[in-house]
């Protein structure tokens, strides 16, 4: 009997200092992410300023030769998918809407990145590259701003975890 309650035991303390290792690991995949998100926009900045080619095509392109590892891509996979038939501006921000859930990203963050897509795709080149550098600006003082959070919030969750976990155990003993 002794053994199954000291199993329980252990087991209610890893899986509640589990918690705490996932939540902290928002803090950190969110700074991970919005970085991903500022290299594609240089990518699609690059290939308007010099190739001009169409969004349809930049999407298209960037979603089959970028890293499939990369946890953003699944907004451009979604944009350019929906691009097909609707308005840029449409695609954009449907893809968003499909694809929050699944990110680590603030309800800041993603207002940023769907406001791009009301200008991108209706300007001339030179009015989509001022808008990508603008976004990229936002983008930049969202991951200071996301630094500064993971390197205040990341280690204390860790430890409340943990800390939770033995409470609890101490409680149940």
């Amino acid at each position: 009997m002794q053994i199954i309650k000291w199993t329980s035991l252990m087991l209610i303390f890893l899986l509640v200092t589990l918690l705490g290792n996932i939540i902290a690991k928002k803090y950190k995949n969110r700074v991970k992410q919005l970085k991903e998100i500022k290299v594609i926009l240089n990518m699609i900045e690059t290939k308007i300023k010099f190739t001009q080619q169409p969004l349809t095509e930049i999407f298209k392109e960037i979603v089959s030769t970028e890293k499939k590892n990369r946890s953003v891509n699944i907004i451009f996979k979604e944009a350019s998918q929906n691009i097909e038939n609707k308005s840029f501006e449409q695609a954009w921000s449907e893809a968003i809407a499909k694809t929050k859930e699944k990110l680590d990203l603030s309800e800041e963050d993603i207002n940023i990145i769907e406001g791009m897509g009301k200008t991108l795709g209706t300007t001339d080149i030179e009015g989509q590259v001022k808008e990508i550098e603008i976004v990229k600006e936002f983008i930049d003082s969202q991951i200071e701003k996301a630094e500064e959070e993971r390197k205040k919030n990341e280690k204390m969750y860790k430890m409340l975890g943990g800390i939770a976990g033995i409470g609890i155990v101490i409680i149940l003993t």
